[in-house]
């Protein structure tokens, strides 16, 4: 009977520990530091940010779990929006033309941990929009919402992996 106790309080010890709790999680101060472009200072990009982390963050929910407060054990993840722009290449021969508009996003990520600093980690994301046309008219490398959550939603996942 004793060493029947024993293996099952051991099995109950080993599976316990093979079973991990998920990390508790919940996105802080998202900041815009982008110094020159029309995106300079735009809240709506913060606001965008943080909803797209705390969806990113809901997707890998079986490695996180998204909170609303600041408990102790809870990680806090807070971003910077370091740089962002669109980089247009365009090519034509006669009538034929063709444009590809890269949206390339930087987020600076910190995760903190009760207060204090564990990691940061600086993230690029970017996404493509390539056009062709059988005329030459210029689409002036607008932005395109599009892509850029694309982008945004890449970089986000990148920095969630390489931070936790």
């Amino acid at each position: 009977m004793r060493t029947f106790l024993f293996i099952l309080f051991v099995f109950t010890c080993l599976f316990s520990a093979a079973i991990a709790q998920p990390n508790k999680i919940v996105v802080g101060t998202v900041t815009n530091q982008i110094k020159l472009g029309p995106m300079k200072g735009n809240k709506n990009l913060t606001l965008g940010l943080k909803n797209i982390a705390e969806e990113a963050i809901l997707d890998k929910s079986d490695k996180l779990v998204l909170v609303d407060d600041i408990e102790p054990g809870t990680y806090q993840l807070n971003m910077e929006i370091v740089y962002f722009d669109i980089q247009q290449t365009s090519t034509g021969i006669s009538v034929f033309h063709k444009t590809d508009n890269e949206t390339i996003i930087r987020i600076k990520g910190t995760l903190l941990l009760d207060g204090k600093k564990v990691k940061d980690y600086v993230a690029t994301g970017t996404s493509s929009e390539i056009s062709t046309s059988t005329m030459i008219i210029d689409e002036g490398g607008g932005f395109n919402q599009a892509s850029a959550r694309s982008a945004l939603k890449k970089t986000i996942i990148n920095l969630i992996d390489k931070l936790l």
